[in-house]
């Protein structure tokens, strides 16, 4: 198994176009720590909506490429959101390691069911060492910086 940090590079160097959402508690601290990038939306404090949020920004931007990176934890809260999938511009992946880590390591149960869009990667429990995040201001700004310099460069151009 891998380490969080690890596979969230993998999923960004394998998706280099695409916009991302990551779901709160360390998938999204480790992120914007070690892999920092404006086309990421870090959810900081929203439990178990990364995918209610991919769903909701593919249907706004449905020519956009969304990844929505989930911990085990936050997906099993927000399986609701699953009955909006698949869609075909959303890729999901579920960070599982079985444990509700962030708040001290309370075993979660199994998924009742694994659909063929949901790719669950298993993690090794464990954390680092991380700062606070920088400010939810500061992150959505380049966020935002970073969707409308897409818009300006599939604009068409006229004469």
């Amino acid at each position: 198994m891998n380490n969080r940090p690890d596979i969230i590079r993998n999923l960004l160097d394998a998706h280099p176009n695409a916009f991302f959402v990551l779901s709160n508690g360390l998938t999204s601290r480790e992120a914007v720590h070690f892999h920092r990038e404006d086309r990421c939306f870090y959810l900081l404090h929203g439990m178990g909506e990364a995918l209610s949020v991919g769903v909701g920004l593919s249907m706004a931007q449905p020519d956009l490429e969304i990844v929505v990176i989930d911990g085990d934890g936050n997906a099993l809260m927000g399986l609701a959101s699953w009955s909006q999938m698949p869609r075909k511009n959303v890729t999901y992946y579920v960070l599982d390691n079985g444990m509700h880590e962030t708040t001290g390591g309370q075993q979660l149960p199994a998924f009742p069911c694994v659909p063929n869009w949901c790719t669950v990667v298993k993690i090794s429990p464990g954390k680092a060492d991380t700062p606070n995040p920088p400010h939810p201001a500061d992150l959505w700004q380049a966020c935002q910086n970073w969707l409308n310099s897409r818009k300006t460069d599939t604009m068409p151009h006229h004469a």
